[in-house]
């Protein structure tokens, strides 16, 4: 698994509760015998809270669009066909268009970024995908380049985690 520099991994574990809070006694929680608050389950177990359903607004698309056209034509415009080096330029690219997305901070969306590079030979070629999700909160974006000896395809897939 790569490290991203500044993230440390989050522990999904409790810390334990002392004797005296297992046991209802002294320095037991403050909320007790009068319930439980959103997070505080009996015996010290986290409890579930609702949250709200659907997200708070909308993916932008059309913001999306933008930067995905800004990325590709950025990156790609002056970039002839070379087979290793359109390998290492979708990788690149995809990297580069998730952080700008993210930099979006659209909080509870799960982003994925697919780019395709090719050489543009006059050849046809479809490309497809498919995705289980919820189309009142789930979408993509996608933006096709072209220059005279190759092409690009690039989506982006918006999964709300709910």
């Amino acid at each position: 698994m790569r490290r991203v520099a500044g993230c440390s991994p989050l522990s999904s574990r409790r810390p334990s509760a002392s004797r005296a809070e297992q046991r209802g006694g002294a320095g037991s929680h403050p909320a007790a015998g009068r319930g439980q608050r959103c997070g505080e389950g009996a015996g010290g177990v986290a409890a579930h809270c609702p949250l709200p359903p659907g997200p708070p607004k909308r993916f932008p698309v059309a913001t999306v669009d933008a930067i995905l056209k800004a990325v590709l034509e950025g990156c790609l415009r002056e970039l002839r066909y070379e087979p290793g080096l359109c390998r290492e330029m979708a990788a690149t690219v995809s990297e580069v268009i998730k952080a700008r997305v993210k930099d979006l901070v659209l909080p509870r969306y799960k982003i994925v970024v697919v780019t395709h590079i090719g050489q543009l030979n006059g050849q046809g070629m479809q490309i497809g995908s498919r995705c289980l999700w919820d189309p009142t909160t789930d979408t993509f974006s996608s933006y096709v380049f072209k220059n005279t000896s190759l092409f690009a395809l690039a989506n982006v897939y918006a999964v709300y985690f709910e």
